[in-house]
């Protein structure tokens, strides 16, 4: 008997292997059927999906086999890993020098054939094999030795689906992780922060209104300043609060909802002097959706509509169409529009353009993240049509 030859690449190939945490894991369905299929197409008694691990091949699905792993030394799949582009066929064990009088071939499982399609990954690194096993002197026809290639390349999409699948569970725990952070972190602002804002506030008012006599313009505006930068300071924080509750709403319930008595009380909330003209669908029509989520995205347009617009009279279309797969909603204004090159950056958090509204206030660059996140929870799409100066179109695409 010859024992297989060590690769030269041994270190990365282990490393290569164990990347896929497969060694010693619960049998698996889908790995199963391969090894069942290859014995059925091959007509062998014994089938095996092997991996070679440093002193030992083991047996991720076997036919055929009590054991689930033997030693290396006299492994007949360990022989793959150092010609990985071909197969290793051998038709009587008892001709071959390398395996006449192997335990494996004088004893049980008594291999006489032998045919092993290495397992290859992406990266070129043999990990073991695809065989079958005769205890009978044979060969496989080209029908056979062709679908046992095609099997051990569903066996390395197999290893490669279930390698993503824990990167995609490593990834999720992290950003659960991360949230959670995020969370404690909304918790000391919340608690932390706002009340000495307020206090500040207070204070500034307070000293404003009882020494008025005694202070000069400078002070007073000094004063006045210390009152606003903590008041937009207290404004970003809720922001953030709010933002962090919506991340965490579910939006599972879908209720009917009439369109245009929805939007219109949301008008009534955000247009309490009747500024604006808003036109809303001729047809009061009959959606279904969840109603804070689709609250939370029209309150947020809607507000920026009224707020960004520089015309004398503001106008506000709310349009309506259907698909069979969704609803579409647009706002369209003419306030001040957007240049194109903004587009992007407006639904990123934080991010502002460094205007002003109509009321002389700077906004937070969460609101129109919000909308692209509820919008993301409800399965659907925005799309955003503008033109500096002439007013914007948000498109709201639901699916149904």
């Amino acid at each position: 008997m010859i024992s297989p030859q060590i690769p030269h690449n041994e270190k990365e190939r282990l490393d290569a292997l164990l990347a896929y945490k497969i060694l010693d894991s619960a049998p698996e369905k889908d790995f199963d059927d391969i090894v069942k299929l290859a014995s059925e197409i091959c007509q062998t008694p014994i089938s095996t999906i092997t991996l070679v691990d440093k002193d030992r091949q083991w047996f991720k699905s076997k036919i055929g086999l009590e054991f689930s792993e033997g030693a290396r030394e006299t492994s007949f799949c360990a022989h793959t890993l150092n010609n990985p582009k071909e197969m290793l066929i051998i038709p009587d064990s008892l001709d071959d020098d390398r395996f006449y009088d192997s335990p494996l071939v004088t004893g049980f499982p008594n291999i006489r054939c032998y045919v092993g399609v290495p397992l290859v990954d992406p990266n070129g690194y043999a990990l073991g094999s695809l065989c079958v096993i005769d205890n009978h002197p044979r060969s496989l026809d080209n029908f056979q030795l062709l679908a046992l290639e095609k099997l051990a390349n569903q066996v390395i999409n197999l290893l490669e689906l279930r390698k993503k699948n824990f990167q995609l569970m490593e990834n999720h725990n992290m950003l659960l992780s991360k949230y959670k952070d995020l969370e404690q972190f909304a918790s000391i602002v919340s608690h932390d922060i706002k009340s000495p804002l307020n206090n500040i506030m207070m204070l500034a008012k307070m000293l404003q209104e009882t020494n008025h006599d005694r202070l000069d313009d400078e002070g007073i505006q000094m004063l006045d300043y210390i009152y606003k930068s903590s008041e937009e300071l207290k404004k970003l924080v809720d922001a953030i609060l709010e933002y962090y509750k919506y991340d965490n709403e579910q939006v599972i319930t879908n209720e009917n909802i009439r369109l245009n008595d929805f939007m219109q009380y949301l008008i009534d909330i955000l247009d309490t002097k009747n500024e604006f003209e808003f036109i809303l669908p001729e047809k009061n029509h009959k959606i279904q959706s969840n109603k804070m989520a689709l609250g939370q995205i029209f309150y947020n347009l809607i507000s920026n509509s009224i707020k960004y617009n520089d015309k004398p009279k503001g106008i506000i279309y709310i349009n309506f169409s259907e698909t069979e797969d969704y609803y579409a909603i647009s706002i369209k204004d003419n306030g001040c529009g957007i240049e194109k090159d903004n587009y992007d950056k407006i639904f990123n958090i934080f991010e502002t353009l460094g205007k002003t509204d109509r009321f002389a206030t700077k906004g937070t660059g969460i609101g129109l993240s919000t909308v692209q996140k509820m919008v993301q929870k409800l399965n659907g799409k925005i799309e955003l049509d503008s033109e500096l100066g002439l007013g914007t179109e948000f498109r709201i695409f639901l699916k149904k």
